[in-house]
């Protein structure tokens, strides 16, 4: 779940992307409370508030039944019952009836804050119940009555975006940046927009937007790296620091989900090249896994591991990475600096789609052949480029050739050097192709480039 946005009449609950979440996250009744009702109203509605929250449907229900004869003033026409009830049905998967009790609830009153909050939760709702189009007209509705509602703004980008008006969710992300300077709500909804574009190969109309992005948060490294990626700025030698770090922390807690559904390979293609480098799992091995995230290639390389050590620059990640409980150390930590404070430490160095957030790869191949041992071996995965070296690509991500990834591997005293065309996953429907690179210390160095002589 994401953060709770609190309004004076109801909350939504949107995630670190904008995504409209949970309707289930309704304020507490006493919140809403209105004179004259009766205390056991009041019990009612937060037996139903507590059974809406943990996904009850049914339960949330029978509460509200409670509710009718707990009530001398009519319950039924309470906008507070009418909303419970609308979110009832919708946990229900009963679309038709949580549409019309929404509309009973937003006749039921007229206090502004409660219509726009309303309208809010009926865009929610539409959204989760995958009709964006529907929730486009509802947070309109909403701000109709409440236009400076920077959170309603972000679902409204959101639900642009999944509606198919990846320029308008993004303009969308962009007023709520001029509401909020910095948002986190806007920059998120901007970045979204944009993968969109940039997947699609619409990259004039992600240029205009991420140049206004820029204009009002020219300090945020995310917006000047998609911009240097659209050719806007100088490309870097790889993305920022602080660019990385915010852009994981802020998609660690949905993170495995969203690489399930874009077909998400590259942690198997890892590990099964393990296999066949070094045989059958023998948990013998000192491993590192670089740009660990969330743990996805850690739980599969752990059979090979005596100790598993991992690093990222996300503690975001870090935290998931700690409850899937397969490493025996994390760090947080720049893989380059992490390789390089430890001399001949790993058997094994592997690297899941990590690599794509540097440009030249000649100095953490060189930290990575310092840190494995005599005969260690080296498996990651870059995303693949055809006629140069590497190329900062409009998605923020860098590609790399197969023969750069050679030719900094010979450089850095590696040898048994190869490399594989793979599909690592889907992008905006497309498949994005990558290579699968390995690479050995040698047992006894023939010179003094990048082994023990």
């Amino acid at each position: 779940m994401g953060h709770p946005i609190q309004q004076d009449g109801l909350s939504a609950v949107r995630d670190d992307a904008g995504d409209a979440g949970d309707p289930r996250d309704a304020h507490d009744a006493h919140d809403m409370e209105a004179p004259g009702i009766p205390v056991l109203l009041e019990d009612c509605l937060e037996r139903a508030l507590e059974r809406v929250r943990a996904g009850d449907g049914p339960g949330a229900e029978a509460a509200l039944a409670d509710a009718e004869t707990a009530s001398d003033t009519g319950a039924a026409g309470d906008a507070r019952v009418a909303h419970l009830r609308a979110v009832a049905a919708h946990l229900r998967h009963d679309a038709e009836a949580a549409e019309r009790l929404m509309a009973v609830a937003l006749t039921a009153t007229t206090d502004p804050t409660l219509v726009a909050s309303l309208h809010n939760d009926l865009g929610n709702m539409r959204l989760e119940a995958g009709r964006p189009a529907a929730a486009v007209e509802s947070y309109e509705a909403s701000l109709a009555v409440q236009p400076a509602d920077a959170p309603t703004w972000a679902n409204l980008a959101t639900a642009r975006r999944h509606a198919g008006d990846p320029v308008g969710a993004g303009r969308t992300g962009l007023h709520v940046l001029e509401l909020e300077s910095g948002a986190a709500l806007g920059r998120a909804a901007v970045g979204a927009a944009l993968v969109h574009l940039t997947g699609q190969g619409r990259t004039t109309e992600a240029l205009d937007l991420v140049r206004r992005w820029v204009e009002l948060d020219p300090e945020h490294p995310g917006a000047r790296h998609r911009l240097a990626a659209l050719g806007g700025l100088p490309v870097p030698d790889r993305a920022p620091d602080d660019y990385v770090e915010t852009l994981f922390d802020a998609s660690a807690e949905d993170f495995d989900d969203h690489l399930a559904g874009l077909g998400y390979r590259a942690p198997g293609l890892v590990v099964d090249h393990v296999t066949v480098l070094l045989g059958e799992a023998g948990g013998a091995l000192d491993v590192a896994d670089l740009g660990c995230g969330t743990g996805l290639v850690g739980h599969l390389v752990r059979p090979w591991a005596r100790s598993l050590v991992g690093c990222d620059l996300s503690v975001g990640m870090l935290r998931k990475a700690q409850r899937r409980g397969c490493y025996d150390t994390l760090h947080h930590a720049e893989l380059g600096a992490f390789l390089g404070a430890r001399h001949a430490a790993y058997d094994l160095v592997v690297c899941a789609d990590t690599l794509c957030y540097f440009g030249d790869l000649t100095d953490v191949t060189r930290a990575a052949a310092g840190a494995l041992r005599p005969g260690g071996t080296l498996v990651a995965t870059v995303e693949r480029l055809e006629d140069r070296s590497w190329q900062l690509t409009p998605t923020g991500r860098y590609a790399h050739s197969s023969g750069h990834l050679h030719e900094v591997a010979v450089r850095a005293g590696l040898h048994e050097v190869t490399t594989r065309r793979v599909h690592l996953r889907l992008e905006a429907g497309e498949p994005v192709e990558g290579l699968l690179w390995s690479a050995r210390r040698p047992r006894a160095a023939a010179d003094g480039t990048g082994a023990d002589s």
